[in-house]
């Protein structure tokens, strides 16, 4: 089995991670789309077609599932990419609000602008935090952070932090849903600059726990062969090789260009 991951940058490194731990046995194509970074800022059409020819790009080397490892992808494109290649299984990552709503009725949202303004977002929120239940939603879109990130400047991340999470910290939330593959990167800087107790929630476990079921439930799980992990990137490759390597503490991840 032969898993196809994508991204805007080395975000979804964080969910490769995750599926490299749980299907150890699988082989695994990546993509960071740097060139095109960040999608949050871009319209849903052209998120869509950006995720297209991704996915295009993966299924010609042969994957055979899809990650959309990406947020601001998911909320945009998911539906289309499934109506597009109808046969391949397309697992996509949104904002965990259900997980976020059992533990606190005050829940910070730090996402994307495509994110926040996404239907699928708001579908959530009505139904699992909806304020005629008690609920506070506090959003705050930081996409500066993504480009941050992609630096991998760690005093960059926490400047860009300083300013963006005021609005958390005024509204003394409880949950931070990370809305963005990016962000647990930023994790403990985000912690830090909140500078109480706050529990901070993402998606990448989910994401690579719905992996493994759908590759279970095929009954195509590699066992025998030695997996293979390729990465390609539409950015300068020695610079996405060398965030990524500090990102995963892995010397072993180098980018080839598209």
């Amino acid at each position: 089995m032969t898993i196809g991951i994508f991204d805007s940058g080395v975000g979804g490194l964080g969910i490769f991670d995750e599926v490299r731990n749980k299907l150890s046995k699988s082989s695994i194509f990546y993509i960071a789309d740097s060139g095109n970074c960040p999608y949050g800022d871009k319209s849903v059409r052209e998120i869509q077609q950006i995720c297209k020819k991704n996915t295009k790009y993966l299924l010609d080397l042969g994957a055979e599932i899809i990650v959309v490892a990406c947020n601001s992808a998911s909320v945009s494109a998911l539906n289309y990419l499934r109506t597009q290649f109808p046969s391949v299984p397309i697992i996509g990552v949104v904002p965990v609000i259900k997980t976020a709503a059992k533990k606190t009725k005050k829940i910070g949202v730090l996402a994307t602008k495509a994110t926040i303004k996404s239907k699928y977002l708001q579908g959530l929120i009505e139904e699992f935090a909806p304020k005629d239940d008690g609920y506070e939603i506090t959003y705050v879109a930081c996409g500066g952070l993504v480009d941050s990130v992609e630096t991998g400047d760690d005093d960059k991340i926490f400047i860009e932090l300083t300013k963006c999470l005021k609005p958390l910290i005024e509204n003394e939330v409880e949950v931070v849903v990370l809305g963005c593959t990016h962000f647990p990167f930023a994790r403990d800087q985000i912690k830090k600059v909140l500078g109480r107790k706050v529990k901070i929630l993402d998606s990448n476990a989910a994401v690579a726990r719905q992996v493994k079921r759908i590759v279970t439930s095929n009954k195509r799980l590699v066992t025998s062969n030695k997996p293979t992990y390729k990465f390609y990137t539409s950015g300068n490759p020695e610079q996405v090789t060398s965030v990524a390597q500090k990102l995963l503490r892995d010397k072993s991840i180098i980018f080839e260009k598209i």
